[in-house]
């Protein structure tokens, strides 16, 4: 962990960690107007759902800046400003899609020891 998720208590990660209302859900697109039938109610199943994901939108989402939205929207700027480092780059989307699956399922790992901890 670094030095700002130490910070982070366990009722802070198990909120990060909710599951959120339908409405509240993030809905993958591949483009404006073209939604993919993939969404996330949670950080987890964000993290699930993501590997799955057309790479071409995770491309579009980043770029976007929209997973940072969300990951904020959350209470989780840790890893909304790792994935808004990843904007801009000359990075493959299939490369792009393991970067983005991997900081989400890293980060939830880290979350669920923080929640679970006796601090």
């Amino acid at each position: 962990m670094n030095v700002v998720d130490k910070k982070i208590g366990k009722d802070t990660a198990a909120h990060t960690l909710r599951t959120l209302t339908p409405d509240k859900a993030f809905r993958f697109y591949r483009e404006m107007g073209q939604p993919l039938d993939a969404t996330s109610r949670s950080l987890g199943e964000f993290a699930t759902v993501v590997k799955g994901v057309d790479p071409s939108s995770i491309r579009f989402h980043v770029e976007r800046g929209d997973f940072e939205g969300w990951f904020k929207m959350l209470g989780d700027k840790s890893l909304a400003d790792q994935v808004a480092a990843l904007r801009g780059k000359n990075i493959s989307p299939d490369v792009l899609r393991g970067k983005v699956s991997s900081m989400a399922a890293t980060r939830v790992d880290q979350l669920v020891r923080v929640a679970g901890s006796k601090k």
